[in-house]
């Protein structure tokens, strides 16, 4: 290398030198970037009670992998600014794609509540037929900020189909926001947890209660009033005995 291009190559660096100096002193010296951050929706605490419940159930449930629209189903956390336009987060992820997410929530508390003898997922039933299927979607789960209003909005649909007949017994469908008070998205995430947990509490006493009304054995013949009986009671309801009196 000639003296020239070395004279070149020491100008070009100082040029740079000084142009990282400059950014450094618009940014603040010991300014950092922002790093990525990541949530998860964790299980709320509460104790589900049905009045005479008879819970476990026997029967082997199958909670299949929740459908979510591609939209929403990314780690990165989709903020919604009106009814019109979404956004992704690159700073607030989710440690999971929402689909996993929620399936594995709705698996966790249905497996805490008791309710079946045994609750298991798409790869536990592939050599044994499950009793029932519960299965959902997720058509939104996002954070609402419109610059002076913050919210968190979860819309879901789910049901619970009988193998035996393909019945549908219990299913449900809801779409609620929940106002926070802050645009830290750890309160978002929170306010999240909170409605998925009620919607799991509600559904697991409205399947609670079915189960169990199903379960009740029908009238025999040894317990129910034939028609005779009932004719027989009503008529004599109708009629007044006099001592001392006999029919002729």
């Amino acid at each position: 290398m000639g003296p020239n291009s070395r004279v070149r190559c020491y100008a070009q660096a100082l040029v740079l030198a000084a142009a990282l100096s400059g950014c450094a002193q618009l940014l603040g010296g010991d300014t950092k970037l922002p790093q990525r951050r990541y949530f998860k929706l964790p299980i709320e605490p509460w104790r589900s009670s049905v009045e005479n419940s008879e819970r476990p159930y026997p029967f082997r449930v199958q909670v299949k992998s929740f459908e979510v629209p591609r939209a929403y189903d990314r780690t990165h956390i989709i903020h919604r600014r009106d009814q019109y336009e979404l956004q992704r987060d690159n700073l607030h992820h989710w440690m999971e794609r929402p689909g996993d997410m929620i399936t594995d929530a709705v698996r966790q508390y249905l497996r805490r509540a008791d309710l079946f003898i045994y609750v298991g997922g798409d790869r536990d039933f592939f050599e044994h037929r499950p009793d029932y299927v519960l299965s959902g979607s997720v058509k939104a789960i996002e954070h609402f900020d419109s610059g002076d209003l913050w919210a968190a909005h979860l819309e879901m649909a789910m049901e619970l189909v009988r193998q035996g007949d393909g019945k549908v017994i219990w299913q449900t469908d809801f779409d609620e926001e929940k106002q926070v008070f802050s645009p830290g998205m750890v309160h978002t995430v929170s306010a999240l947890s909170v409605i998925l947990g009620q919607q799991m509490k509600t559904a697991i006493e409205e399947i609670d209660f079915k189960l169990r009304n199903k379960q009740r054995p029908a009238p025999t013949e040894q317990t129910a009033p034939s028609v005779r009986d009932t004719a027989l009671q009503t008529k004599a309801d109708h009629y007044e005995l006099i001592p001392g009196k006999l029919a002729p």
